[in-house]
């Protein structure tokens, strides 16, 4: 289904589920959420993407965005006495960017195309071995922290993907890979093999690297 969609491109690659707080304070981004509501009944919602490369201050023109984001649904606003905001918000369906609009809006809009999630190639093998290399990143994470990344996985296969992306300490690429991948089939298998890799670097190395989502993250500024 095509639509258009206000975005906030952002440093940061949101994945379905996952908490993303803001600190909103450029006058753009207030009249964003401003817009935002006065679509909807609620706070309403806009789409993250990732940026490719630079920031989205600098420069004229388009930011250079990742093709695929996802949806950040608003569940919380509380507007400070200085007219900036902090807002909560939540990932839920992800997009494909078909074109960025120059279409005089303050901040950046875009015609997208949302995404099913498809379980693909998926079957008990391949969710149990997941579910287990977890368990055993979650046990090396314990032994040297005393902590572990999180409560217990959900049972959907789209939704165990999206989980295991966030909990893992990746990059923007590798997170913003496993965003795009097709299905969840394709994502999970991708994940076996960084489950592995960060399992063996914790028990090696001994260094820690926990992934923002699974700590009360800070407002990220816009």
């Amino acid at each position: 289904m095509a639509a258009e969609l206000a975005l906030f491109p952002l440093n940061h690659v949101l994945l379905p589920s996952m908490p993303l707080p803001l600190h909103i304070f450029e006058p753009r981004y207030r009249q964003m959420l401003r817009d935002v509501a006065a679509v909807s009944s609620g706070h309403g919602s806009f789409g993250v993407v990732a940026l490719q490369r630079g920031n989205e201050a600098g420069g004229g023109g388009l930011p250079d965005v990742h093709r695929v984001g996802t949806v950040a649904e608003i569940v919380e606003v509380e507007t400070n006495a200085d007219g900036t905001s902090e807002v909560l918000a939540v990932g839920s369906r992800r997009f494909t960017v078909e074109a960025l609009l120059a279409d005089g809006a303050p901040y950046l809009r875009a015609r997208v195309t949302y995404l099913d999630e498809p379980d693909g190639r998926v079957n008990d093998a391949l969710t149990g071995l997941t579910r287990r290399l977890m368990t055993r990143y979650d046990a090396a994470l314990m032994e040297r922290t005393g902590r572990t990344t999180g409560a217990e996985l959900p049972g959907d296969a789209a939704q165990l993907s999206f989980h295991l992306a966030a909990r893992l300490p990746l990059g923007p690429l590798e997170r913003q890979q496993l965003l795009a991948d097709p299905d969840a089939g394709a994502r999970l298998r991708r994940l076996v093999h960084l489950l592995r890799r960060e399992t063996a670097l914790l028990r090696s190395t001994g260094s820690i690297a926990v992934s923002p989502s699974v700590l009360r993250l800070a407002a990220l500024p816009n």
